[in-house]
C-alpha cells in the first residue's frame, strides 16, 4: 500500500524541532514513492540552522552577482526540513520511470522522513554500494573536493582539523595519496578513529596547550592544513601550524565572526594561501584543477572509491537511533557532539 502521509523532521525556529505529519504530494509520471530504511544528517550546516547562526537566516544570496545581501525583512528561512540523505525501497514508480521498479533499493539526497515522493532522476539504485557507503557519499565527496583543491601531493605533510565524517574521509584520501597526516580533535572517539585509519599523530587541542606551536616545532610547519570543523578559532590554529607559503583549505561552514581569526599575524607574515572548498550541487562550484569537476563528478568518484576499498565509512555512522527519536538525535548532535560522529537513523 502506497504511503498517504509523511512524517518529516522539521526545524520551526532555532532549537525547535518536531516530526510533522503531512499529506504526501501526489506522485507524477516521472516520480517514485520511496519508503525510507536509513537516513542521516549534514551535521555542520544543519547545526548552524539549529543554533540560529546561519548567514541565510537574515541574508540572501544573489545568484547572479554571487553576493550575500541584506534581505528585505527577515528572510523566510524557517520552518525548514532537516536531513541530507536517505536509503530506502521504491514502493511505486510513475509510468514514465524506466530505471527503477517497486522493490528496488535506492538512495537519494533528501530530508529525513519516513516516506518520500521524489523525481526519479534524483533517485539512484543502490547497486553494489552498502547503505553505509551511500549515506556517506556526501561527506566523502566534500573531502575529495578539499583534497583536490588543496593539491595534496604524496610527499606533503597535512594537518586535518575537525574530525567529523568529512575530516575522517580527508585523512583517508590523504593517506591514499601517500601524504603524512596529523589530525586534531577535542573528542576522544574521533581521535581514536583517526589513528585507526592512518593519521601519523593525533592531537587533543585542549590538552596540548599551543598545539600549533607543537606541530611547528616537530615539523617546521605542515605543507597544507585542511580545516573541517567550522570553528574560526580552529582555523586560526590551522593557519598557525602551516609553513611559509603553505596552504589552508576550508571545508567547514563558518558562522558569524567571534574575534578568533586574526589575518594580521601568521596568515599575512607567512604568506599563507587560504582556499575555500564547496563542491555542493546547490552552489555550482567546481574544484580547482585542469578540468572542472563538479559535485556529481566527485560523488561518482567517491562511489568508485568505496567500491575499490580506497575509503571506508567504518566506524563513522554512530550512534544508530530509531527514526521515532529523530528529535532527540538533533539535540544530541547539538548538545553532546563528543558522543556522535554521524548519526544514523534507522526506520522501522
Amino acid at each position: 500500500m502506497q504511503a498517504k502521509k509523511q512524517h518529516l523532521l522539521m526545524l520551526d525556529a532555532p532549537g525547535q524541532v518536531r516530526l510533522s505529519e503531512q499529506p504526501m504530494p501526489p506522485p507524477g509520471a516521472d516520480d517514485v514513492v520511496l519508503r525510507s530504511l536509513y537516513s542521516t544528517f549534514k551535521h555542520g550546516t544543519e547545526m548552524m540552522a539549529y543554533l540560529g547562526r546561519s548567514p541565510f537566516e537574515r541574508r540572501t544570496f544573489n545568484p547572479d552577482l554571487r553576493l550575500f545581501e541584506a534581505a528585505q525583512g527577515r528572510q523566510a528561512f524557517y520552518p525548514r526540513s532537516l536531513g541530507s540523505m536517505v536509503v530506502g525501497t521504491v514502493e511505486a514508480a510513475g509510468g514514465e520511470v524506466r530505471h527503477l521498479r517497486p522493490g528496488d533499493r535506492v538512495f537519494a539526497w533528501a530530508p529525513i522522513a519516513d516516506a518520500h515522493v521524489l523525481p526519479a532522476g534524483k533517485v539512484c539504485p543502490l547497486g553494489d554500494l552498502t547503505p553505509e557507503q551511500a549515506l556517506c557519499l556526501d561527506p566523502a565527496s566534500f573531502a575529495l573536493g578539499g583534497v583536490i583543491d588543496g593539491t595534496i601531493e604524496p610527499a606533503d605533510s597535512v594537518l586535518v582539523t575537525g574530525l567529523g565524517a568529512i575530516g575522517l574521509f580527508v585523512i583517508q584520501y590523504c593517506r591514499a595519496l601517500g601524504a603524512t597526516v596529523f589530525a586534531a580533535s577535542s573528542f576522544a572517539a574521533r581521535r581514536k578513529l583517526a589513528q585507526a585509519i592512518g593519521a601519523a599523530e593525533v592531537y587533543d587541542p585542549r590538552s596540548q596547550g599551543d598545539f600549533a606551536r607543537l606541530i611547528k616545532e616537530r615539523t617546521g610547519g605542515v605543507d597544507a592544513a585542511i580545516e573541517c570543523s567550522g570553528s574560526l578559532a580552529t582555523l586560526q590554529q590551522a593557519i598557525r601550524a602551516t609553513r611559509q607559503c603553505g596552504r589552508v583549505v576550508c571545508i567547514g561552514f563558518y558562522g558569524p565572526g567571534d574575534g578568533s581569526l586574526n589575518l594580521g599575524e601568521e596568515f599575512f607574515h607567512n604568506r599563507i594561501t587560504l582556499l575555500a572548498s564547496l563542491p555542493a550541487v546547490a552552489w555550482n562550484n567546481p574544484v580547482r584543477g585542469p578540468r572542472p569537476l563538479y559535485a556529481r563528478h566527485l560523488q561518482d568518484m567517491a562511489a568508485q572509491d568505496f567500491r575499490a576499498g580506497k575509503i571506508t565509512p567504518d566506524g563513522m555512522l554512530q550512534p544508530t537511533m530509531p527514526f521515532r527519536e529523530a528529535v532527540a538525535a538533533v539535540k544530541l548532535i547539538a548538545d553532546a557532539p563528543e558522543r556522535v560522529i554521524k548519526v544514523l537513523l534507522k526506520h522501522d
